[in-house]
């Protein structure tokens, strides 16, 4: 097995402490009472891809090989469990799902010589051995304590069709092997979420239906000098002990969180809580989880996954970064420094450096095998729709599959690789495209959700019939990966089209019908759409007469008007 100092190395060298978001809502909190989960995974050098792990026996000595998918690096292995579970994305054939955010934490917490079991190790092995998101907390604990925790801070999101909770964990640096952690049931009707920063502060340590935590968490701070020996258990937080809040990490983590919960609590929540986001005031720090003002929909987690901070005052398009077509994006670094000052840009939620993204639906009130649904995209989700993944399902589409193509080798019929070609596109004409992209997103995903709600019917229908479950699963299978690959090839063609129609800086269209059978067909209708009347005043402003002509004198100006119409017409 290698050592410990090389994983560091490359998970240093990844840089997440910037990356990922994560929103949670409890069935209460939902219009069809189902839990979410839906969670960004970002990360700049990697490919996505879905995961696919299938339920299987394992005779006693079978062991499970565990590599470092942000690395590539082989951990080691661990005795593979007698009976492993479905899993697809990250969810379960029990609709049981995980997700994560890095929040890296004490750097003297960072490396654990001897230690296997990595963040998404953690997850994908976890999903294989539990039924329930409580048992995925206790089983997490026991991992890491018995194999090692090779990894920084994380804070999870764990959710059943029952219960969602927020869980969070550091490791114990040398000296001992395995983490601490702490966490935390959301309450019914409430929203959770988090983004590279541990959120969790004081908790109670007398509701073990509502909170779990590590028995010597207290004093593991403590004996490593991080809390006073003479403070109360009751007081201690393992936000401000692990992980304390900086100017920094509100502007770029918690932010985001603001921007989540502002969809969901509304504007006076965000108007009370924005001095603290934009990390300008860190003495009242946000709440855990908010109430929802009205029930969230699918649809609507969904887009708040794709959210650009619009309409707010963290809002990009009119300054000069935004460009000349009023761009949501920035490019990457992140953050520079001028004259001795540091500076960032808005860490978007729909972020241009994702590279696989999910909503999670755990429904209660669906039959197994049909309880869970991932809907699970790659690339940037705010230019990409999710596509339908019944958890049930016992192989990967081949277009969204591992090994399909990589982060250096393109593919066409690839899912990571036709959302880049289009996203991308959208980017270069951020005013126009992006738009188009978006309404396009918008219509696939509502066709989406229809076959699904008839496939549900399906399922029911063949269960109530006396199929089996696995019967079911077959066809739930069939469905969601033809849906998959069906979706990679459409977008294939969307591509085509945008390329089409947005060439050149035009935005092009059909010439119409001939006039005459005998005519050649027309020429495209290409209109020069030009900048906007307002980066045009910039230009203007910025550059005096530089581009301006002289007044005419020696021609009248309905001839001057003739020759520039012209003119435009030949560009």
């Amino acid at each position: 097995m290698r050592s410990l100092v090389m994983v560091m190395a490359a998970l240093v060298g990844l840089k997440c402490a910037t990356c990922c978001t994560n929103f949670m809502a409890t069935a209460g909190a939902t219009n069809d009472n189902s839990t979410h989960v839906a969670y960004n995974s970002d990360g700049q050098s990697m490919y996505g891809y879905m995961t696919q792990y299938p339920a299987g026996y394992h005779a006693n000595g079978s062991s499970r090989k565990v590599i470092d998918i942000t690395s590539g690096i082989y951990m080691g292995e661990i005795p593979e469990a007698s009976q492993t579970y479905n899993v697809v994305g990250n969810m379960n054939e029990f609709g049981v799902t995980i997700a994560e955010t890095t929040f890296d934490g004490l750097e003297s917490l960072a490396s654990q010589p001897g230690a296997i079991i990595d963040y998404y190790s953690l997850m994908w092995i976890t999903l294989q051995r539990v039924r329930s998101a409580r048992e995925a907390i206790l089983t997490m604990d026991k991992l890491v304590q018995e194999y090692g925790y090779a990894s920084t801070g994380e804070s999870f999101s764990i959710s059943d069709p029952n219960e969602v909770w927020i869980m969070e964990m550091i490791g114990r640096g040398h000296g001992a092997r395995g983490a601490v952690w702490v966490a935390r049931r959301v309450p019914d009707g409430y929203v959770c979420a988090h983004a590279n920063q541990a959120r969790i502060t004081t908790f109670p340590r007398d509701s073990p239906t509502d909170t779990l935590f590590s028995p010597d968490v207290v004093d593991f701070a403590v004996g490593k000098g991080l809390y006073p020996k003479e403070a109360v258990p009751e007081a201690f937080s393992f936000s401000d002990v692990f992980d304390p809040v900086t100017p920094l990490t509100a502007r770029c983590c918690e932010a985001r969180v603001w921007e989540l919960f502002r969809h969901v609590a509304g504007e006076d929540f965000a108007a009370a809580h924005l001095a603290y986001a934009r990390g300008v005031n860190l003495t009242t720090r946000m709440p855990l989880w908010v109430k929802a003002a009205s029930k969230v929909g699918l649809n609507q987690t969904m887009w708040i996954m794709r959210s650009h901070y619009r309409g707010s005052w963290f809002d990009q398009r009119s300054d000069i970064g935004a460009g000349s077509f009023q761009s949501e994006i920035r490019m990457r670094p992140g953050s520079w420094k001028l004259d001795g000052r540091q500076y960032v840009n808005e860490r978007n939620i729909g972020y241009q450096g994702t590279f696989f993204n999910f909503v999670a639906q755990s429904r209660g009130w669906m039959p197994y095998p049909a309880t869970g649904v991932i809907w699970f995209g790659v690339d940037d989700p705010s230019h990409s729709p999710r596509v339908p993944m019944y958890a049930a399902s016992t192989t990967a589409p081949v277009t969204y599959a591992k090994g399909t193509g990589n982060a250096t080798s393109f593919v066409l019929r690839c899912g990571f690789w036709i959302h880049n070609l289009v996203a991308n596109l959208a980017y270069s004409r951020w005013d126009l495209i992006s738009p188009e992209v978006q309404s396009r997103v918008a219509q696939r995903e509502n066709a989406l959700f229809h076959a699904v709600q008839k496939l549900d019917s399906k399922a029911v229908t063949a269960l109530n019939a006396g199929d089996s479950a696995e019967q079911v699963a077959a066809f739930l299978t069939d469905f969601s990966v033809g849906t998959a690959d069906a979706h990679v090839d459409d977008w294939i063609q969307f591509w085509q089209s945008l390329v089409v129609r947005h060439r050149d800086g035009l935005v092009v269209t059909s010439g119409g019908p001939r006039a005459h059978p005998k005519d050649d067909p027309p020429p495209a209708d290409a209109e020069a759409v030009g900048y906007s009347t307002e980066w045009y005043q910039r230009i203007a402003d910025e550059t005096g007469d530089h581009y301006m002509l002289p007044s005419s004198t020696s021609v009248s100006s309905a001839h001057e008007a003739y020759r520039m119409k012209r003119l435009r017409d030949r560009q």
